[in-house]
């Protein structure tokens, strides 16, 4: 492959890989959304003084935002994945042409284990939000 088509292919790989990121930043941002109103529901059927179908349907919510949440860093980890493999196959394909030096980076950081700031931070905020929502539910905290 020339350096022009491989120039090509590489901005190429980092536009679509910054498409997907701001399509996963929408859903973060709706997970969000979601955490907020789970919490604020179970907030909310507590003072009206819920019964025990309340508190199971508002459990049934928290944990699919959870879940949800989960599902989302499964889409993000395969997209940071996918990308560092689409750039390894252009850099193996390429023969003697280099590819960026922020490209074979970027390759480098996931052989190195990925994106673990990420999804560390991922799971604090889901699981907390999924305890903020679910526990004043099931356990008396003031008599």
């Amino acid at each position: 492959m020339d350096v022009i088509a491989s120039a090509t292919m590489e901005v190429a790989l980092w536009e679509v890989f910054a498409q997907s990121r701001g399509a996963n930043a929408t859903v973060f941002l709706a997970t969000v959304i979601a955490v907020w109103v789970a919490a604020r529901f179970s907030s909310v059927s507590m003072d009206k003084g819920a019964n025990m179908m309340a508190k199971v349907l508002c459990t049934a919510f928290a944990v699919s935002v959870f879940l949800f949440g989960l599902n989302l860093g499964g889409w993000v980890t395969g997209t940071y994945e996918g990308h560092a493999q689409a750039l390894a196959a252009l850099d193996a394909a390429n023969g003697d042409v280099a590819i960026g030096a922020g490209s074979q980076a970027f390759i480098d950081g996931m052989k190195e284990g990925g994106n673990m700031m990420g999804t560390v931070g991922a799971w604090l905020f889901y699981v907390s939000g999924l305890l903020i929502a679910v526990l004043p539910l099931w356990i008396k905290t003031s008599d």
